[in-house]
């Protein structure tokens, strides 16, 4: 798998899509083991995954000492430990799931952790504002269940928390999510934010797929309602490192295979065709739809004026890559 992944950084045309895919870590990694040297400009990132990789004990430490109820760590270091070295899996944050997220939160922030963020953008979703412990590159975000693409229902609670294993942080009672359900709940996420927008994203599931029954896996995706999301991913895992093929990535999602950015019209494409290749054939034509009706909206405190002004230059640059088009809106801004 991790000679696969190599020849997928390869391919990478730039730092910035590797930044973009989060592979650049990696890639720095086997440039260092090849000899070659990694590139330069990727030396502040690498300095802050280091730090990363030795704080994040510290972090759980200390939430352990403030809290005595479950708390069940996804993604992030859980995830690090499944590639070839734990810095070379980027993160910033610690997702953890715990039965009693506000009970958790305030006994953190007596324990010394200080809330982050505009209270406002937290509200109603699935975790609460981001704690950081001061003297620490990282925070912590509690979540009472793990984010879900909208038009698909996420699994209970306590499944997750009732199926937990151990930890494999170092951290004395920390647990993880059991590896089947943990696959899963890492690509939900990655469909939930930007679907097939990353190879990283599709590495995550990979590693976590290699200490999982395939089967299992499988059937528990169709019973928890998003067998044809997992499809679709386990489709593009193949076709990314095995050599398989994917309807996916030979149209929508074709900057993956090449380890390029996408394109403006590719995140709107992908926006809008996604449901097609997540949800059941009764649910997609409403979830893209309804995603197609979102993009072309103005966003909140946006004027129709503004927003046609965003089209136009969305239109203009249909072509470029996504990051350089954010760019100049931002300038233009």
């Amino acid at each position: 798998m991790w000679d696969a992944v190599a020849a997928l950084t390869a391919r990478a045309p730039s730092l910035r899509a590797l930044c973009d895919h989060r592979l650049h870590l990696l890639a720095a990694w086997e440039a260092h083991r090849s000899g070659t040297g990694p590139d330069p400009a990727s030396a502040a990132e690498r300095v802050l995954a280091s730090a990363i990789e030795l704080t994040a004990p510290v972090v759980l430490t200390a939430a352990r000492a403030a809290w005595d109820g479950r708390l069940v760590v996804m993604k992030g270091p859980e995830v690090a430990l499944r590639y070839p070295a734990r810095a070379t899996r980027p993160y910033s944050d610690l997702d953890v799931l715990t039965p009693d997220a506000p009970a958790t939160q305030r006994a953190l922030l007596a324990a010394g952790f200080r809330e982050l963020g505009d209270p406002a953008l937290y509200s109603g979703i699935h975790h609460l504002r981001p704690l950081w412990l001061p003297g620490t590159p990282l925070t912590v975000e509690l979540h009472s269940q793990p984010k879900w693409p909208e038009y698909l229902s996420p699994p209970s609670l306590a499944e997750l928390l009732d199926a937990a294993v151990p930890g494999r942080t170092g951290v004395a009672g920390i647990e993880a999510l059991r590896p089947e359900h943990h696959a899963i709940v890492l690509a939900a996420h990655s469909w939930a934010h930007a679907p097939l927008a990353r190879a990283g994203h599709l590495v995550d599931v990979a590693a976590v797929l290699t200490e999982a029954d395939a089967d299992a896996t499988a059937q528990l995706a169709r019973r928890w309602g998003c067998g044809e999301m997992w499809g679709t991913t386990r489709g593009a895992i193949r076709a990314l490192l095995e050599g398989g093929r994917s309807l996916a990535l030979s149209t929508w999602a074709r900057h993956l295979s090449a380890s390029r950015e996408r394109t403006v019209l590719a995140a709107h494409a992908e926006a809008w065709l996604a449901p097609f290749w997540a949800a059941s054939p009764r649910r997609a034509p409403a979830a893209a739809l309804a995603a197609m009706a979102d993009d072309l909206r103005p966003s909140e405190q946006e004027s129709w004026r503004a927003k046609l002004a965003r089209s136009g230059m969305a239109i203009a640059h249909a072509r470029r890559p996504q990051s350089e088009h954010d760019r100049r809106l931002e300038a233009r801004a």
